[in-house]
């Protein structure tokens, strides 16, 4: 079998169930037919079948629409992390940062999108998009959605590897207003929260086309379900707030909770986790009747959860005006005086790491198996914007458009 790249000197003659190539890059193996394809594809080169996702990825917000702030792939030692040798420079601020296929994908606050391979510590591709960004990007199905004033623009990734990177939208959608929070995908829609002065909007786009589903004077971010299936979220008017959930039909019911507040909700089966009301308070709801299924900590500033399967193990990461709890453990960190969290913290790597980007421009990297044991990992001096995790790799950007990455190895292994 060739190299999926078209490399003349490569084979591809390399064990099953191999990450990389002989050239080194990232392939992603057919689980029907075993054939090796290239990064971002999204059907196999031989059969035609469709390649799934990895849940290794990081594919948006919190590392994706679920927005559980919750990196799947298992970790089961106690980790360290080791510097990698490659440094982004973006030029302003770090937005945004995902994870695919073996790639970091960072965005700037004014639209420089660079995609790099950590593993073989290069840049693959640069290129300057629409800007400002205006509402957190996303990627699904092997294609990278960015939002800017007045639009949704749609990028094929796979393209991008190419030894000469081809970028060209695939389809531009208009706006009347201006994209917020963070794109959705679920299935084949992608949900947009458009802001006016006084009104929010949340669209659907479907078929390049964008549609209105439901205006309100405040609306809270979207989550969705890991199928695609199902996407919800609150909407207040008059003081009286209601839940929102979408698939084959619209359902909307009045919920018993306090005024929203502007953070990522979370959907996790048939559960959604959201902070409300002046207590900052994190409830759990049930996502069918919007029922309140259980109220938790107030002064919630963010929160992490992590899951077994689609249920909510009882474990979870919240950091408020004190500090950081773990509350498995029932272990705090108390935060200086001084010291503030930064938006996208906390990261979960599952049964290794919790990442927390600082406002300070360090990152405490938290093992979970001697908590409050941390290392401290500092960029400089600027604001951590945003923090990721894919693979087996912690990603952080800064104010000043900084980009660094640090891979996780076991405790033993590092080098």
């Amino acid at each position: 079998m060739t190299c999926p790249y078209s490399e003349p000197n490569c084979a591809s003659d390399i064990a099953t169930d191999s990450a990389r190539c002989l050239c080194g890059r990232a392939v992603k193996r057919c689980a029907y037919c075993g054939t090796r394809n290239r990064a971002f594809a999204n059907y196999c080169r031989a059969c035609g079948i469709a390649l799934p996702a990895s849940i290794a990825n990081w594919s948006g917000y919190r590392g994706g629409p679920r927005r559980l702030g919750v990196h799947d792939a298992p970790f089961t030692s106690e980790c360290v992390t080791r510097p990698v040798d490659l440094r982004l420079r973006l030029g302003d601020q770090c937005r945004s940062l995902l994870g695919h296929d073996g790639h970091v994908i960072a965005i700037s606050s004014s639209g420089v999108v660079e995609i790099a391979d950590p593993m073989r510590a290069r840049s693959v591709c640069r290129f300057q998009a629409q800007g400002p960004m205006t509402a957190e990007p996303c990627i699904s199905g092997g294609t990278l959605y960015l939002a800017a004033r007045g639009q949704v623009s749609a990028y094929a990734l796979a393209a991008m590897t190419l030894e000469t990177p081809r970028v060209r939208p695939l389809w531009q959608v208009p706006l009347s207003g201006t994209p917020i929070h963070a794109l959705t995908p679920a299935g084949d829609r992608l949900y947009v929260t458009v802001a006016s002065a006084d009104w929010r909007e949340v669209h659907v786009i479907e078929h390049e086309r964008a549609r209105l589903l439901h205006a309100a004077p405040k609306v809270s971010w979207i989550a969705a379900d890991s199928e695609g299936s199902r996407a919800v979220f609150f909407a207040e008017e008059d003081g009286r707030v209601t839940l929102h959930a979408v698939g084959e039909q619209v359902a909307a019911q009045t919920v018993a909770l306090p005024s929203l507040r502007d953070h990522p909700i979370a959907l996790l089966g048939n559960t959604i986790f959201g902070i409300f009301g002046d207590a900052q308070r994190l409830y759990r709801i049930d996502a069918a009747t919007g029922g309140i299924e259980e109220p938790l900590d107030e002064d919630t500033q963010f929160f992490a959860l992590t899951h077994d399967g689609d249920e909510w193990d009882r474990d979870s990461v919240c950091i408020d005006s004190r500090g950081i709890l773990f509350s498995r453990a029932r272990v705090r960190d108390s935060f200086a005086q001084h010291e503030r969290a930064s938006r996208g913290s906390p990261v979960i790597v599952q049964g290794c790491a919790v990442a927390v980007g600082m406002e300070d421009g360090r990152v405490f990297v938290y093992d979970i198996a001697q908590l409050p044991r941390h290392e401290i990992w500092r960029l400089g001096d600027a604001p951590i914007t945003a923090l990721a995790s894919f693979d087996a790799y912690i990603v952080a950007g800064n104010k000043e458009g900084i980009v660094e990455v640090r891979e996780l190895l076991a405790k033993g292994g590092a080098q």
